[in-house]
């Protein structure tokens, strides 16, 4: 199967090395916006990160969702979930796939869509990591200017 679950890594019976992996992207439109699929994996199609980006349509619903925003949908790292700043050997988490991933969006924001601004959808225990990358809490996400 080709679909995400059955590509996590970890869960594959193909073995393969994370130091291994490559940075993938496709794009693609959906309700009037675009959007953008970037994931990590290795020669085995086995995915160690993914996240969704989108630039929201001209008829977005939400105030602070501008039209020089994008917003980061999920972003997913697999692997054992550990603290903030704990690392173990051999897992996937902690190893700067989530912070690259991150990165790779604001660029593509900023470059390819000249926005100002990049929305992360958030759930509260994850605010502090956002932080770290200097974003900061506007109405339900959490942003960053572009600069």
């Amino acid at each position: 199967c080709k679909c995400i679950r059955c590509r996590e890594a970890g869960l594959s019976k193909k073995k393969s090395d994370p130091k291994d992996v490559k940075l993938k992207r496709i794009d693609y439109d959906s309700s009037g916006g675009k959007e953008i699929f970037l994931s990590y994996e290795d020669k085995n199609e086995s995915i160690y990160g993914f996240l969704r980006l989108r630039k929201p349509s001209s008829e977005a619903h939400r105030d602070e969702v501008g039209k020089d925003s994008c917003i980061v949908r999920e972003i997913h790292v697999y692997g054992k979930s550990l603290k903030l700043g704990e690392k173990e050997e051999n897992e996937i988490q902690h190893t700067g796939l989530g912070k690259n991933l991150m990165q790779e969006a604001e660029k593509i924001s900023k470059e390819e869509f000249d926005a100002k601004k990049i929305l992360v959808i958030s759930a509260v225990g994850t605010r502090e990591y956002y932080q770290k990358l200097g974003y900061s809490l506007y109405g339900p996400y959490m942003s960053k200017t572009l600069n």
